[in-house]
């Protein structure tokens, strides 16, 4: 398993298990150590928050014992999961992009990524930047051969 597929799952075990609980949160109980190791990977990338003294206090009032560690998904962690379940697959037809932009060359599985990205703008809890989809939807192909695009 590569690297980021093993994230991904941490990340959907994080969800089903926060999900189950109510309350957000995967307490230390309900993940083995290695685990958890992974999880404090993560929070340094953004997408795992890990409870603070104060949380794991009221969490521990809820469970009713102590709760040594829990982590949460962080909004980023919900839109990483969103498009990793979206992997990029074919591209559509490129369009024709304005004349008074700037081109910044992409090979195609930049372009296909970045096109399955502004498609979950709905599904994302931290939406794309203004106009970024605009500019992917106007992208239009360098070289037939290419299949990558220019925005």
């Amino acid at each position: 398993m590569r690297s980021w597929e093993r994230a991904l799952s941490v990340l959907e075990a994080l969800r089903e298990r926060g999900q189950a609980a109510g309350h957000g949160w995967t307490l230390d109980t309900e993940l083995l150590p290695p685990h958890q190791q992974q999880v404090n990977a993560l929070e340094s990338q953004g997408v795992v928050e890990l409870a603070c003294r104060e949380d794991r206090a009221e969490l521990s009032a809820l469970e009713g014992r102590p709760v040594r560690w829990a982590a949460r998904l962080t909004p980023y962690g919900h839109d990483t999961l969103a498009y990793g379940c979206s992997r990029p697959r074919a591209e559509p037809p490129p369009s024709e992009a304005a004349p008074d932009r700037q081109p910044v060359e992409l090979i195609p599985s930049q372009m296909a990524a970045l096109r399955v990205f502004v498609g979950l703008t709905g599904q994302l809890r931290v939406p794309p930047a203004d106009g970024l989809a605009e500019q992917v939807r106007t992208a239009r192909v360098i070289t037939e051969s290419s299949g990558g695009g220019c925005i």
